[in-house]
């Protein structure tokens, strides 16, 4: 059995990757900052730009017939790609780009596409708190729209409890993307990563 080295950004990628790989396929990934455990197959780089220093590491893993998949965001996806395209001439490598290795967008555009429908509400009470901030008028200039990923937060807040042990789960480590009263693992916006993924993990023995 080939081993695989899983390169991602950051830590709520490591986690939603870890989770779909163990809801998809039962097997258990370890995930860790590059170089902290040894035991690491899901590795973070601490984003795109450090890719550069991760080479050597692409080529030590093909001299050891370990598989290196890079899932990263796409971004702007036609520039990303061509990057990667670029990437693999060098180097035995294998990607896909968030949200579905098509479009442009990233690890927030995936995740606001599979949450439990059921609770569709609090993203359209805070799509009504983002056009108020947007409308509206402060005496030096405008208001900021917060950042998508608090908008993920703000989701898992308003569905967890108010407890210490409660409210860490909505942290990026501790997420449980397996969650079905929060997620949907099998929402049709996780088709193409799954067919990916099918290719290096499903009838592995």
């Amino acid at each position: 059995m080939r081993k695989i080295k899983i390169y991602v950004e950051g830590v709520a990628d490591a986690k939603l990757i870890q989770d779909l790989i163990f809801e998809w396929y039962q097997e258990q990934m370890i995930f860790d900052q590059s170089g902290k455990n040894g035991l690491a197959n899901i590795l973070i780089t601490n984003g795109k730009t450090k890719l550069e220093k991760f080479k050597p590491l692409f080529k030590l893993n093909s001299d050891n017939d370990i598989l290196s998949i890079v899932i990263f965001d796409a971004d702007i996806f036609s520039e990303e790609n061509d990057k990667f395209i670029e990437l693999k001439k060098d180097f035995s490598i294998e990607y896909f780009l968030l949200p579905d290795n098509q479009s442009n967008g990233d690890l927030e555009t995936l995740l606001a596409k599979i949450i439990n429908q059921d609770n569709d509400v609090i993203f359209k009470c805070w799509e009504g708190y983002e056009n108020c901030l947007k409308t509206s008028v402060r005496k030096d200039g405008v208001f900021t729209t917060p950042a998508r990923k608090t908008k993920i937060y703000a989701y898992l807040e308003a569905l967890l409890g108010e407890s210490n042990s409660e409210k860490d789960l909505i942290k990026e480590r501790e997420r449980n993307y397996r969650n079905t009263n929060h997620w949907d693992l099998n929402s049709p916006a996780l088709t193409k990563l799954k067919q990916f993924l099918d290719q290096y993990f499903q009838n592995k023995s």
